[in-house]
């Protein structure tokens, strides 16, 4: 793959194709029920959302982060650069990161009121696409052709390495290092409760570290397009997906595969499970699909638009916010289809 190619955002093939503008830099109290008349809450582009406690923070494009305390005002938060931001992760109250285009990494202490930054590479032009942390001071950065970073001071420095990929079998390090071979885009990585890491990328690609991502073990893959996103359910159970709606769960931490039919070719992008048990995945198109079995099924829900949504969070007991080329929308469980059955 040729570096020359365009940058890419965290959802590498949604191709928003976006020509709008956020209008002026707003100020002060952002009313998410005018957002209509707010250019940056509906029209901005904006690729992921996290409720570090009582807080709803957005990052996206032209390095927008707002943040919210109730999910009805957003006022926009002192940030140091102007490029765009594909992944926030906080791992308290207190302490997150920020991650995106030009390799940048952001940095708050005071729970998002104000970042700095700590890392950026624009020479490389390879954006980050997601990034995670076990506490305060390690932590993992992921992105485009195969970019790997690692930080052990609570993301003061940064140093690129590659994936250690081990093969299982003779428990030796693989000599064919993947993500240098192909300069794969290494999309999403997500923590289990079982202590596994798992970080899924193009080509059907699957990893998955048992000790925090010192080393990495490719799993067998079901599928060779691209998977955006990877949802651990408990104990050994996960789902990836990505491309043309194709989306997979397995019951034994990534080793055996089954597809679930999702009656949809919108590519799938992000998804949660709620504090009910059930699971909404979300997409291009306006795609929700909601599971009431735990992911073992699927049905979709029309929202009556082709909105495209990045990312969802659930942050109250009736309200749902989604992010993505039209700002920052919230919903009800009723307008999602999540009425009981």
């Amino acid at each position: 793959m040729s570096r020359t190619r365009t940058k890419i955002s965290k959802i590498l093939c949604l191709i928003l194709l976006i020509f709008v503008s956020s209008g002026r830099a707003e100020q002060g109290n952002l009313d998410i029920n005018d957002r209509e008349n707010i250019p940056i809450l509906s029209k901005a582009l904006f690729l992921d959302i996290t409720t570090p406690g009582e807080k709803r923070i957005a990052v996206g494009e032209h390095g927008h982060i707002l943040i919210s305390e109730n999910g009805r005002h957003w006022q926009k938060t002192d940030v140091p650069v102007a490029t765009t931001l594909t992944a926030v992760y906080f791992h308290d109250d207190s302490y997150g990161w920020a991650a995106g285009h030009d390799a940048v990494i952001l940095k708050t202490t005071d729970g998002g009121r104000h970042w700095r930054q700590v890392y950026t590479d624009p020479g490389a032009e390879t954006p980050l696409l997601d990034i995670w942390f076990a506490d305060n001071q390690y932590g993992i950065a992921i992105g485009a052709y195969g970019l790997y970073l690692v930080s052990r001071d609570g993301g003061e420095t940064w140093k690129r390495q590659k994936m250690i990929v081990v093969n299982e079998d003779s428990n030796a390090e693989d000599p064919d290092d993947l993500t240098e071979s192909y300069e794969l885009h290494l999309n999403n990585i997500a923590y289990s409760k079982s202590g596994k890491l798992y970080i899924v990328a193009e080509a059907g690609r699957i990893y998955r570290s048992p000790d925090l991502g010192a080393t990495w073990q490719e799993l067998p893959s079901p599928y060779i397009g691209s998977f955006f996103s990877v949802l651990p359910l408990g104990n050994q159970s996960l789902l990836v997906y990505g491309l043309r709606g194709h989306l997979y769960r397995s019951d034994d931490a990534g080793s055996n595969w089954v597809a679930i039919e999702t009656h949809t070719r919108e590519l799938l992008a992000d998804g949660i499970v709620l504090s009910d048990g059930r699971i909404i995945l979300t997409g291009t198109g306006g795609l929700v699909l909601v599971s009431n079995d735990q992911g073992k099924s699927f049905r979709i829900n029309g929202l009556g638009h082709r909105h495209s949504f990045a990312a969802i969070m659930e942050t109250g007991e009736d309200e749902i916010i989604t992010v993505g080329d039209h700002g920052i929308e919230i919903w009800t469980r009723q307008q999602l289809g999540l009425v009981d059955d």
